[in-house]
């Protein structure tokens, strides 16, 4: 039985380890990890995954200056499905931010009415955070700390 364990423990150590050298040499380019974080998130949006959107944002996440609770993005993602279509995902990359501006739409569907909002150069700003994968493996992540869109795009805009 004492082997088992030993062989057990042994798999997970190498597991583990080799997941930790794999990231160590494999990491990346920035501009690839802002752009799966963004597709996951467009992806988690669309299916109402709110907890894996909340996850792309930083702490101090603001829209066009003002702070939503996450309470109101979490409802939102969850009865309204929206889907995001961002035309351009290319970041132009300064240090540890990062921006993409992009003409968006969003559908969204709520209380059974469908709608579309457009969003013309709309900014996305990211910031480079430090993070853990599997609660020990250091890594890095990019995450949204700002939305600008133009006050002309929003005016009259309400959520139902």
């Amino acid at each position: 039985m004492r082997k088992i364990a030993l062989a057990v423990l042994g798999l997970v150590v190498l597991v583990v380890g080799g997941r930790f050298i794999y990231g160590m040499f494999s990491h990346p380019d920035d501009g690839t990890l802002i752009k799966q974080s963004l597709s996951e998130a467009v992806q988690a949006s669309k299916d109402g995954r709110a907890g894996s959107v909340i996850d792309l944002l930083a702490a101090n996440f603001t829209v066009n200056g003002d702070r939503p609770e996450s309470q109101q993005i979490v409802d939102i993602v969850k009865k309204s499905h929206p889907d995001v279509d961002i035309a351009n995902t290319d970041p132009v990359i300064t240090g540890d931010t990062a921006q993409i501006t992009s003409d968006v739409s969003v559908k969204l569907d709520t209380l059974g009415i469908s709608r579309t909002l457009s969003f013309k150069d709309a900014q996305f700003v990211f910031k480079k955070e430090a993070a853990t994968e599997w609660f020990v493996i250091p890594t890095i992540k990019w995450r949204l700390s700002a939305i600008r869109v133009s006050a002309a795009d929003v005016s009259g805009l309400s959520y139902p």
